[in-house]
């Protein structure tokens, strides 16, 4: 009988996209996911520490995971980079692999008892591929897929009748010790995929632990990561989110910018190298700094439709004073004026940003200064932090200079209503406008034949073309409700038949209110 298994993943696009790996890797060996009713052979958790909660979550999920009593727990990520120790210590768990070494690898290694039998190295096993990916039972356990092979048994770049990306001459590629080779087929329970294109960080932020969980510096060669997006767009994904610990870094040994040097930007050369490839519709990169957007980068998002305008720069403080002690690579003056340039290269784009919430001596001046930013900037989402301090970085030293709990709430609730305000102007702007959605929904229709039910809120949908038949009559049309993400990144929300999970619709954009914006399939 084949062994079961479940994988359990915590934290950020990273750690899913690493997930995405084991999982193929672990069907690969024979093995497949355990039902909410089954006890699994083996358990793997992939486990976050970029805060204290959320290490003291991954703890959490850990031990009731162990106490149901499958045979092996092995846990992976930043929680055992964080405290190895106190992971291994937790009954029941089997194994710990932190980042070290190819934790696939190692994998492989530890499970070779379970491939018996098994030809790991002839390529995949015999599967039929959906059309789409097929969602997660929920928002914990990853669903797995194939080992990213292709059909001559290697890992990389497949023979296709695509034209070939001609990579930069010799003389201007950074030699990159430890390369990340490893690749995934696809993305189960996602519409957009992800490729994890870089690792590791030494930058030193005064409240980020993560340089000291992911110290060494690697990132995917070009011909990799346009290999694995022509598997990811085969397996039926409209949409890449090029991701990494430290994005802007790619193609560097430092993500110090001051030892960058001169040259154009490798980040830049890997976008162009992945917007030509045939059939992605959407491409996207993920968290990015200011000195990151160069020039040579907002030429590649311009010149190319199906790069989304749509950047996320973490702000983090709009005061001087505290992105200097946060050690912050960017002045303010920096910041705004990566805005500007950004608003004047691209269509509208939508600016998406983080900003960390009493840092160690944030006044209410400083604090003003971030709002003023926001506004300036227009952000129509934020994502807004309390901070935390962290046990192995600067910041937790200057508990003299903590924010009072009920000051950072009372902060945390004015900077979300300037977010509500910058959302809502954002998003006006596109009334009577078409808006390209993937759509991420499984549809609900109408259900007892009146009108159907927004899956948000319980509010009715109001359609003019679905007229309320009356108490005696029998209504069989039905009006599928659905939610997708724009361009811009924001959620529309619409009434269509026929329309699926994945597919990349057109839609009107006719209302927008504080809660949701909705409109009409074109």
């Amino acid at each position: 009988m084949a062994r079961k298994y479940r994988l359990a993943t915590l934290g950020c696009k990273v750690n899913q996209y690493e997930s995405q790996r084991i999982r193929e890797l672990l069907e690969l060996l024979g093995m497949h996911p355990a039902t909410d009713r089954e006890v699994p052979d083996l358990a793997i958790i992939n486990t976050c520490a970029v805060t204290s909660s959320a290490a003291a979550k991954s703890r959490q999920v850990i031990r009731r995971i162990a106490r149901k009593g499958c045979t092996s727990v092995i846990v992976v990520g930043c929680g055992v980079a964080a405290d190895a120790e106190r992971i291994s210590s937790i009954d029941g768990v089997t194994a710990t692999l932190d980042h070290s070494t190819d934790v696939c690898e190692e994998l492989r290694r530890l499970l070779a008892p379970e491939a018996e039998g098994v030809d790991t190295s002839a390529g995949r096993p015999p599967t039929s591929t959906p059309q789409r990916p097929s969602p997660p039972r929920d928002d914990v356990w990853i669903i797995p897929s194939t080992m990213p092979r292709h059909e001559d048994g290697h890992s990389g770049l497949r023979t296709s009748n695509h034209s070939p990306y001609i990579l930069p001459p010799s003389d201007k590629i950074v030699k990159n010790e430890g390369a990340l080779t490893g690749t995934i087929d696809r993305f189960a329970g996602h519409q957009r995929a992800f490729i994890k294109v870089q690792d590791g960080c030494d930058a030193y932020c005064t409240y980020c632990i993560v340089p000291r969980l992911r110290p060494n510096l690697r990132y995917k060669p070009i011909a990799t990561a346009v290999g694995e997006a022509r598997a990811l767009v085969d397996a039926g994904h409209r949409e890449i989110v090029i991701t990494g610990i430290f994005l802007g870094a790619y193609g560097r040994h430092t993500a110090v910018r001051r030892r960058f040097g001169a040259g154009p930007s490798p980040l830049a050369e890997l976008v162009r190298a992945l917007a030509v490839v045939d059939g992605l519709e959407r491409l996207r990169l993920s968290s990015l700094e200011p000195g990151d957007v160069d020039d040579s980068l907002l030429e590649v998002l311009a010149s190319h439709a199906n790069c989304v305008p749509h950047l996320h720069l973490p702000l983090q403080s709009g005061s001087q004073d505290v992105l200097r002690h946060m050690n912050r690579q960017y002045t303010l003056d920096e910041f705004t004026s990566m805005i500007d340039r950004v608003k004047a290269a691209l269509d509208r784009p939508a600016i998406t940003t983080d900003i960390i919430v009493g840092f160690p001596g944030e006044t209410e001046a400083d604090f003003e200064a971030s709002l003023e930013v926001a506004r300036y900037a227009g952000f129509p989402k934020v994502h807004a932090f309390p901070f935390s301090p962290r046990n192995g970085t600067a910041a937790v030293r200057w508990s003299e200079q903590f924010v009072n709990p009920s000051v950072v709430r009372e902060r945390m609730h004015r900077l979300a209503d300037v977010e509500r305000e910058c959302s809502l102007a954002f998003r006006r702007r596109f009334i009577g406008q078409a808006e390209r959605v993937l759509v991420e929904d499984e549809a609900e229709a109408c259900p007892t034949g009146g009108l159907p039910t927004r899956s948000r809120g319980g509010r009715r949908a109001e359609l003019a073309q679905h007229p309320d038949p009356g108490p005696d009559s029998t209504c069989r049309q039905t009006f599928p409700h659905h939610h997708g993400r724009s361009d811009r990144y924001f959620e529309v929300h619409f009434e269509a038949v026929g329309v699926n999970p994945g597919d990349l619709v057109f839609v009107r954009i006719d209302q927008v209110d504080l809660r949701e914006t909705r409109g009409t399939l074109l």
